[in-house]
């Protein structure tokens, strides 16, 4: 069955002559159809295709076929039919051109069926292409054009000729009933470019999940589920090898963890099977065996969807549809009267379904929202996690109410509304079915780099299909120049200087950069006993820097884990600690600046009510009154630790989303 869905390629490009031909951009044929050509095989690498591949030149110095008998002259065949490999890239890569005048791009024609016919005699394939590239330039006759119609129909051949527009073929009237009578496809180098310029994924056929929705005891409805949006990490399959290997003589490497513990100084190792899990709670760590582990693990039961009830979609913001991809959800064919009938009354009265969601046996159950959506007139159902009330953060926004904008500011933003309306864009410009992962394609791109050229170093420039997914298109910031001045005079818009700097510390240039990596490496302050590590590795004579470095990441990460003013403890007499060795160092500012990234790690994880309880451990700013050399005065001091707490979040936490899920209904 697999071999069903190979496919077989046979690759011919024109080297000749012709080939030099400019093209409007100023690029030549030849440099574009090489580009083409080692896309296309790159895109098959990286997508783990096996599909079979073979590549002719014609035009070219050199007569190698099996029909050079026959006049087909100046033919190349270069490879057989075979798997895409990287050396065969590299020649493409590496082509030069001929001074070959007259490129038989219809003997080559005859050719590459005939190779297909020998090749592929006893072998099934679900597609025979043949992809040349040309711009037809060469006089050939076509007296035998009916032959090889019938032949390329009888063979089941799609024929791609890529390298001239329609128009350009329609112009020609012998052409065009060779186009017409082979059923060819004519595409420009232009249009195929863009379109084959990123890199693929390993395709993957979609499994089918069967599960009751069910409706409490009283009926199941069978459903099909298949996972429509998948957020799951896609990386490469890295495998390890020393540094001194090659291409050509790989070692192949096991990767193993050990535990180990330190006694008076010497390292003793531990067995896996001699090692537990421990949850740490405060300042005490909780062992807990696989018998606990056990004990306490819910069990959700039997893998379905349970229906919960049904809501009105306005209730479900589009904050709530959260992370976890997406599913969709058909009907079995056994249940479509019923899951047609649930799904016109959801759409009649605006409603979704709230359900839980198993997907194995006791795994962890997770709440979604199910909504109907109808697409190509065939009627399904998208699942959607929803959040719960601890992954919820409530913030105070501001209100706009006090700006009134006039006319003028009005039309100025609607202008830059309209010039960078992707709406207006032919290519329908970020939309995610063909917005590709600009950080996974640079990766691919790289790779190929190294695997062409495994001795050079890797260019740092971005490619300019990458760079296009990260920047706005040229012509519309060209279109929205104009609006955008008139923002800026209209609302005179100046760039704000913030009073808080970044992090950092004044003797941070007191060492070198090789011993900042050695040092850093040994440094480890612990969330168990940070003060006592602080002050230890301060007395064995760490760098103070990345001591201090240390110190504040681990008291922000400790801010960002606590619930409770308990919790906050640990890191107050962390920063207190801190406080005391930058006031000995005569280094207030990297004290102060720290602390105004403490107040918005506080405040943004929705700790406000503790903030004034916890700015009052003896951590505040340090006052010109406390140092000279500080710039805080008493005052700014005192309004750095005031905030106002807000009584009911909730209530003022208002967004007016209009009924989010309209569009889906």
């Amino acid at each position: 069955m697999a071999a069903n869905k190979k496919e077989v390629i046979i690759l011919a490009i024109d080297v000749g002559i012709n080939s030099l031909k400019l093209d409007s951009d100023g690029k030549t044929y030849f440099e574009k159809s090489k580009l083409c050509a080692s896309m296309i095989l790159r895109r098959k690498i990286f997508a783990e295709s096996k599909d079979y591949v073979a590549l002719i030149l014609f035009g070219s110095n050199q007569t190698k076929n099996h029909l050079a008998s026959q006049g087909c002259n100046n033919i190349e065949i270069v490879t057989s039919l075979g798997v895409v490999t990287w050396d065969l890239i590299k020649h493409i890569d590496s082509l030069s051109p001929s001074d070959i005048t007259r490129s038989d791009w219809l003997n080559t024609l005859v050719l590459a069926a005939d190779m297909a016919k020998k090749e592929i005699q006893d072998k099934i394939f679900q597609d025979l292409q043949i992809v040349m590239f040309t711009n037809l330039a060469t006089d050939i006759s076509f007296d035998k054009i009916d032959i090889i119609a019938r032949c390329i129909q009888t063979q089941r051949i799609d024929l791609t000729i890529i390298g001239t527009d329609c128009e350009d073929v329609l112009r020609s009237s012998v052409l065009e009933t060779f186009i017409r009578k082979t059923e060819a496809t004519t595409v420009s180098l232009d249009s195929v470019l863009p379109n084959i310029c990123n890199y693929k994924l390993k395709e993957v056929t979609p499994r089918a999940w069967n599960v009751p929705l069910s409706f409490g005891n009283v009926f199941n409805i069978k459903v099909i589920g298949y996972k429509k949006i998948d957020e799951t990490p896609k990386s490469f399959k890295w495998s390890l090898c020393r540094n001194y290997d090659t291409p050509d003589s790989i070692t192949e490497m096991n990767k193993r963890t050990t535990y180990s513990y330190v006694d008076n100084g010497e390292q003793i190792e531990v067995d896996h099977e001699n090692i537990i899990d421990g949850f740490r709670f405060g300042d005490t760590i909780i062992p807990v065996s696989d018998l606990d582990i056990q004990a306490y693990s819910y069990k959700s039961g039997p893998r379905g969807l349970q229906v919960l009830g049904f809501t009105k979609a306005k209730n479900i913001q589009r904050s709530f549809l959260m992370d976890g991809g997406s599913y969709i959800f058909k009907p079995h064919k056994d249940d479509i009267v019923a899951f047609s009938a649930i799904f016109k009354a959801m759409i009649k009265r605006e409603e979704l379904m709230i359900i839980r969601k198993v997907y194995l046996n006791d795994c962890m159950p997770t709440i979604g929202a199910m909504f109907p959506q109808i697409e190509d007139k065939e009627n399904y159902f998208v699942c959607v996690n929803l959040p719960y009330a601890e992954e919820e953060h409530l913030f105070k926004l501001p209100s706009l109410e006090s700006f009134k904008p006039n006319y003028e500011e009005k039309n100025a933003v609607c202008n830059l509304i309209d010039a960078m309306d992707l709406d207006d864009e032919d290519d329908e410009l970020f939309i995610p079915e063909t917005t590709h992962d600009p950080e996974l394609q640079y990766v691919y791109d790289c790779v190929a780099q190294k695997a062409i050229n495994p001795d050079k170093l890797l260019t740092k420039t971005i490619p300019e299909y990458i760079q296009s997914l990260l920047d706005p298109p040229k012509e519309m910031m060209e279109k929205a120049k104009q609006p955008i001045d008139e923002i800026i005079k209209l609302f005179s818009l100046q760039q704000e200087i913030s009073e808080k700097s970044p992090i950092e510390d004044n003797n941070a240039s007191k060492f070198d950069c090789d011993e900042e990596v050695e040092n850093s490496k040994q440094c480890v302050i612990t969330a168990f006993s940070p003060i006592e590590d602080f002050n230890k590795l301060l007395e064995n004579g760490f760098n103070s820097a990345i001591v201090c470095g240390k110190m504040k990441n681990i008291t922000l990460d400790l801010i960002e884990s606590s619930t409770s003013m308990k919790d906050l403890e640990k890191p107050a007499s962390n920063l207190k600690a801190l406080r005391e060795f930058y006031i000995h160092d005569n280094d207030v500012k990297s004290y102060n600046n720290l602390m105004y990234l403490v107040k918005d790690s506080v405040l943004l994880s929705g700790k406000e009510e503790m903030w004034s309880q916890f700015i009052d451990s003896g951590i505040g700013l340090i006052t010109n009154q406390e140092v000279e050399i500080s710039d805080i005065t008493q005052e700014l001091s005192e309004n750095f630790m005031k905030h106002e707490v807000l009584e009911d979040v909730a209530a003022e936490f208002i967004i007016d989303d209009d009924d989010p899920l309209k569009e889906f209904l």
